[in-house]
């Protein structure tokens, strides 16, 4: 007779089945309508606000990148678009914590980390 084998992360969801349900999951169910609506208002504001920010890293990536005459050259491009982007999330994340306090939401320490396809 042929056995099959459960994968073991299969057996800790039906084991412990509180597994599945996440944090962030059980907050977006007790946001008030009036907390969404500020949440939604708050990305759309953020999104107007920093258009020209984001606009300028985008062309300033490409004048290095026109630039660059050398693979190293290319690398510090990348290197420094990156270090641009990561304080640009970070002023995001501050904004929107700064936001979800005034509206009585718990602020968030990092960004949610999609669950990777299988």
């Amino acid at each position: 007779m042929k056995r099959t084998a459960i994968p073991p992360v299969l057996i800790a969801l039906l084991v412990m089945p509180g597994l599945t349900s996440s944090r962030s999951a059980q907050a977006a169910s007790k946001r008030s309508q009036d907390q969404k609506q500020a949440l939604v208002q708050a990305h759309k504001n953020w999104s107007q606000q920093t258009y020209n920010r984001r606009l300028d890293l985008m062309e300033n990536r490409q004048r290095c990148v026109d630039a660059a005459e050398s693979i190293s050259a290319l690398k510090d491009c990348r290197k420094s678009s990156r270090k641009d982007l990561k304080s640009l999330r970070k002023d995001r994340l501050t904004y929107l914590n700064q936001v979800r306090e005034d509206i009585g939401l718990p602020a968030r320490q990092t960004k949610k980390r999609r669950k990777q396809q299988v």
